[in-house]
């Protein structure tokens, strides 16, 4: 028989477990489970995926597009900038646009590039687990 007072003795086991991922298609294994929930959730899952993929080409060619525009507006003006007489003011005008282009491009590849950096990393390191309480200490 026990004193009172005294806790009796027990064994607790506290298991933790964490999955992580990236992007707009989960594993296949959670897949499976989200099937396994609803029926044709899985299908739903890929159909937003290639809508997100569709909506990235097509955002992809608007900014082409407009670039295009953009740069034949320049020679544009650029021609007409010459036949009003001012041929070294056009050399300016494709020297700004040559230099906006490309400082767009270089800004645009370096937000890309660190980008990708920042996520190798984290597949590199993954977050911390939480320091769980040891299951022997007494919490009094």
């Amino acid at each position: 028989m026990q004193e009172s007072g005294e806790r009796p003795e027990s064994d607790i086991c506290v298991e933790a477990h964490f999955e992580q991922f990236s992007g707009p298609i989960p594993p296949p294994s959670a897949m499976r489970d989200y099937e396994d929930v609803l029926h044709g959730s899985a299908d739903r899952i890929m159909s937003i995926a290639e809508r997100e993929q569709k909506f990235q080409i097509a955002y992809a060619m608007c900014g082409l597009v407009f670039g295009f525009i953009a740069a034949l507006a320049l020679i544009a003006l650029s021609a007409y900038v010459v036949s009003l007489g001012f041929a070294w003011q056009s050399v300016g005008v494709v020297i700004g646009s040559i230099a906006g282009t490309a400082g767009t491009f270089i800004y645009s590849n370096r937000a890309r590039r660190q980008l990708l950096k920042e996520r190798r990393e984290a597949m590199r390191n993954p977050p911390a687990r939480p320091k769980l309480p040891d299951s022997g200490s007494d919490p009094t």
